[in-house]
């Protein structure tokens, strides 16, 4: 193909037509509010669709861009929809269409954040954010650290540092790692990566509340130094996806500091009460963490892929991952290692931050605050509601805005209650009603819910709890209906 028509091949789609397709989605994926009856919180493909797309190939000639458009809609379609308003399950991703925007934004100008050079307006940006959340968590001036994709890539990054911030190479075989029995696995995953052996993790129980038993962890860390081991690193979590528990964090620090063990906090849901002004001292304690992991996009309301990783000391980082190359020397500053590739994994960086500091800058604080305020609302409307349900049982204190509950009045096995609270989570889903999926807690099955969603009303969660009960009690009929 000539150039000159390769050139109008590949401008062929001048701007007014991106804008416009542009103003199309944005008021598809939510820059506009759709009436809820519009819109489904979970919507499936047939067998005979997945098929097809499955073995479509690209196009050799390329498509209209409408049709793509067209299609693509039809395929984002297809889904849980984490941001509707009856979405309750795991922690939901109730984006605002600000994050959204700055998202667009961000991949529009696609600027290169590796670099101090090359990114330099949005690398000053990122410096500045990251200090003032460090502020925020509590952590000293001397903090530092970057944006990531989320939580799991944080917590490889937190292990890697401690690792070599705490241990020696003829020490890495004796080292000893605690988590507690409610920790994320993501945890489990980044210490595997990290070259560590699963004999080598000690998981500490939690107390009624839920919470890291910190009784136990002193003296499984007493066993261990007494065995000749070497304990090095603490995981302590604020938020636990299951029940929102807060591990007690000062408690947890003062026996990091009593032994000299890394103190790491998984912080990825949790961390976002820092920023309310009615709730910030639930998170008493994280500042005095070693390193910290942070996801805004959970309940700071950011599309997918904006999470942070912090340091106490932002110059530990390099130890682990200052590096360089030929190609990079006209980019590298002697005197301070100022580029972002130093002090993390990734050479390749979007300015992952930018959506945030939109958001924010847009919103301002006030606003993000009573948006996390509301979560608190809507979870004790949850509990009083099914508090007043004849059988129902709260069964974990309610924290962070989770509420865990559980059909159980006196008569049935567990087991047949197990089955029965099972089902109810699938009913409301294949009536479209709300996502409530099960967890496991205190050795039986319950039902949970993540009120975190600024959009949900009063009105959504008496709905949805009303639904609750009726399946509940419907199945429990069925099962002890006079044959007669």
């Amino acid at each position: 193909m000539p150039h000159q028509n390769l050139e109008e091949r590949v401008n062929s789609h001048d701007m007014n037509q991106v804008t416009n397709a542009f103003q199309k989605l944005s008021e598809r994926v939510g820059c506009r509010n759709l009436p809820l009856e519009t819109v489904r919180v979970t919507n499936y493909p047939s067998e005979e669709w997945l098929s097809e797309i499955q073995r479509r190939t690209p196009s050799s000639t390329g498509r209209p861009l409408e049709d793509v458009l067209r299609e693509a809609d039809e395929i984002f379609s297809y889904r849980i929809s984490t941001k509707h308003p009856r979405f309750f399950a795991f922690i939901p991703s109730p984006v605002s269409p600000v994050s959204w925007l700055g998202d667009s934004l961000t991949s529009a100008y696609n600027t290169y954040a590796g670099s101090s050079e090359s990114g330099s307006g949005v690398c000053a940006v990122e410096r500045s954010m990251i200090a003032w959340i460090a502020e925020q968590f509590g952590l000293p001036s001397s903090a530092g650290g970057q944006f990531v994709s989320g939580t799991s890539m944080a917590t490889l990054t937190a292990v890697t540092v401690a690792r070599d911030q705490r241990l020696s190479v003829e020490l890495r075989q004796k080292a000893t790692v605690y988590i507690s029995n409610d920790s994320h696995f993501c945890i489990i995953k980044a210490l595997r990566i990290t070259g560590f052996l699963d004999s080598q993790f000690r998981t500490i129980r939690c107390d009624s509340k839920y919470r890291m038993d910190t009784h136990h962890l002193r003296r499984t860390i007493s066993e261990d130094i007494q065995d000749g081991l070497k304990p090095f690193l603490l995981v302590a979590t604020c938020g636990t996806t299951s029940t929102g528990a807060i591990d007690p964090l000062n408690e947890i620090a003062d026996i990091a500091d009593e032994h000299g063990l890394w103190m790491h906090v998984d912080a990825a849901y949790g961390g976002s009460a820092a920023f309310s002004s009615t709730h910030r001292s639930l998170v008493n304690g994280l500042g005095r963490a070693d390193s910290i992991a942070w996801d805004p996009h959970k309940w700071l309301f950011q599309t997918y892929g904006c999470g942070t990783i912090l340091f106490r000391e932002r110059s530990h980082p390099l130890t682990s991952f200052a590096s360089t190359a030929h190609f990079c020397r006209d980019f590298e500053d002697e005197k301070e290692p100022q580029n972002p590739w130093n002090y993390g994994i990734e050479l390749t960086r979007p300015a992952r931050h930018m959506r945030l500091w939109f958001s924010l800058q847009v919103l301002g604080m006030d606003t993000i605050d009573k948006m996390i305020g509301r979560g608190f609302e809507l979870s004790m409307v949850a509990e009083d509601e099914i508090k007043r349900l004849a059988g129902w049982v709260i069964l974990a204190p309610t924290s962070l805005a989770i509420v865990n509950f559980r059909f159980a009045p006196h008569g049935p096995s567990e087991d047949l209650l197990d089955q029965i609270n099972t089902g109810v989570s699938k009913d409301l889903a294949a009536e479209d009603i709300a996502c409530i999926l099960t967890t496991h807690l205190g050795g039986v099955v319950g039902l949970r819910m993540c009120t975190i969603n600024p959009r949900t009303t009063d009105d959504d969660i008496r709905r949805v709890v009303r639904a609750l009960d009726r399946s509940a009690q419907g199945a429990y009929g069925e099962l002890f209906k006079d044959p007669n």
